[in-house]
């Protein structure tokens, strides 16, 4: 592993409560970081994640990917007065991050331990609930407004019976004017970018000619920073922070510092 980041400038495009985390392990290893949300969350349909809510005993699997789905069904059940290990199903996760999300925010009454699949994708998620799921079982898909339809479409086809439900909204946040300057000087050496919405917030805001290196969680934020026309992106194998810290030092060589 290469020694440190001296010298380089790393932007994380997350809330600061989500990148502390990432903030210090960078921070630690000498990079100058920034941290500035480039996308907001707003609650979504909290009428049809009540009505979900009020009919879980019907579902076989609940499927969450996201932090956020986890905190809208969170509040959901909260509203309800149930907790998530009362939901007598099972639960399945797109990835590491998520199960941690799941089981803190369900404090004691955190559900049993999810499926998370192998690869860490849409297709990974499919194949497992397709392997570990009896034929025709009912899920529960709560997703954000702008999830892309390759989980609900691909667990259709296995032949799952799937209801979807919009259980938060993700909106434009407008980035700090500091951060936009330095982007716009060159001085911004990689950007650390969480979902494809980030991608494609930070080519709408700040634009794709700055050569940054876009350090991307998951193949489809990678592909939609490249559809964006970011030039230099790399994927972390993983979500966690320590996933992160190494990407981003394997995607700044020491030999390539100014």
């Amino acid at each position: 592993m290469p020694d440190g980041l001296q010298g380089r400038t790393v932007l994380i495009a997350r809330d600061s409560g989500r990148a502390s985390g990432l903030l210090l392990k960078l921070d630690y290893l000498g990079a100058h970081v920034l941290v500035s949300p480039i996308t907001a969350t707003e609650p979504g349909d909290e009428a049809g994640l009540d009505a979900a809510i009020s009919a879980v005993a019907g579902f076989d699997w609940v499927v969450v990917t996201s932090a956020n789905a986890v905190k809208a069904f969170r509040a959901a059940a909260d509203r309800a007065s149930v907790r998530l290990a009362d939901f007598k199903i099972r639960w399945a996760v797109v990835g590491k991050t998520t199960a941690f999300f799941l089981a803190a925010l369900g404090g004691e009454g955190a559900p049993r331990v999810p499926l998370v699949p192998e690869e860490h994708t849409a297709t990974g998620l499919v194949a497992a609930i397709t392997a570990a799921a009896a034929p025709g079982a009912r899920i529960l898909l709560p997703q954000g407004n702008l999830a892309a339809p390759t989980l609900a479409d691909g667990l259709q086809a296995a032949g799952f019976d799937v209801t979807t439900v919009t259980a938060y909204r993700t909106v434009p946040a407008a980035i700090d004017p500091e951060i936009a300057q330095a982007w716009a000087s060159g001085t911004i050496d990689a950007a650390v970018v969480a979902a494809p919405s980030a991608a494609r917030q930070i080519a709408s805001q700040l634009g794709t000619q700055a050569p940054v290196v876009i350090v991307a969680i998951g193949n489809s934020t990678a592909a939609a920073a490249r559809e964006c026309g970011f030039q230099r992106v790399v994927v972390a194998q993983d979500s966690t922070d320590e996933a992160l810290t190494e990407t981003v030092l394997k995607a700044l060589p020491d030999n390539l510092k100014p």
